[in-house]
């Protein structure tokens, strides 16, 4: 399979939806293209400084339309610079790069879990369950995050009929706690747990407590991890996680989503 090649989309729309996380909508030829779980690699400067890519998740897409929305949050040199573009300007991306999401099969009850910056591909996620799911069934949605002023995507899952579950570590919003102690008070309800799909993205903590409730109760489960990236299409190790079986996975090129079981999380 051919590298994909850089190529420049145009910004529409940069705009903070909550501190430090802004919501960016470009119009691009991808968005064809683009799977739940996959992301671009993006050069936030004209210039050498920073000089590796930045790999942000897709948060979703329009085929019709043609644009794609990422949500980032700033937290170092490279997002700093990306938040300060405007509609108007030019972007540099590659993509869409990495394995995506498989979709539930028909009959499958999907379990989205998320925390913080990691709600974000997940979005796009519940979009296509709900869009693909023809016997209705909407996912099952927790998110978690810091504090109320940190959540965001409430009224886009809202918006296709979805009411999730939120957590906030300081009880500001929803429930006082992590998702994934909701999460397997959940599990309680369910006497046969293999009709179960598990979707997850967010820090190691949670994905390891998922991987592990997973693991237990014999369900099948996916997670999209979030690692620093250098090539974004396997030429280097950079973004390399321990494999279960032997050796390493990349996560730019064998991920950025595994099945729970294929990887250690360390």
């Amino acid at each position: 399979m051919s590298t994909p090649a850089a190529l420049f989309a145009n910004i529409t729309q940069n705009t903070q939806i909550a501190p430090d996380i802004y919501l960016m909508e470009i119009e691009a030829e991808i968005a064809e293209a683009a799977q739940p779980g996959q992301f671009l690699h993006i050069r936030c400067s004209d210039t050498f400084a920073p000089l590796l890519r930045r790999p942000i998740s897709i948060s979703d897409a329009d085929k019709k339309t043609g644009k794609v929305e990422i949500i980032y949050r700033v937290i170092g040199q490279g997002t700093h610079l990306l938040c300060q573009k405007r509609p108007g300007d030019r972007l540099d991306i590659i993509g869409p790069l990495g394995r995506g999401f498989p979709m539930p099969e028909e009959g499958k009850t999907s379990i989205i879990i998320g925390g913080g910056i990691g709600v974000a591909p997940l979005l796009y996620l519940a979009k296509q369950i709900a869009k693909d799911h023809k016997n209705g069934h909407l996912p099952l949605t927790f998110l978690g995050f810091a504090t109320k002023q940190e959540a965001f995507g409430i009224d886009f899952l809202s918006s296709l009929g979805i009411k999730a579950t939120i957590c906030t570590d300081d009880g500001t919003l929803g429930y006082k706690g992590f998702p994934t102690t909701l999460f397997k008070e959940h599990l309680n309800q369910y006497q046969d747990k293999s009709n179960l799909i598990i979707y997850a993205c967010g820090p190691k903590p949670l994905l390891s407590s998922i991987k592990d409730i997973a693991a237990g109760e014999h369900i099948t489960a996916y997670l999209s991890l979030e690692e620093r990236m250098a090539c974004g299409v396997g030429a280097c190790l950079g973004c390399s996680v321990k494999s279960s079986q032997a050796g390493y996975k990349k996560v730019c090129k064998d991920g950025p989503v595994f099945e729970a079981g294929e990887i250690e999380l360390e």
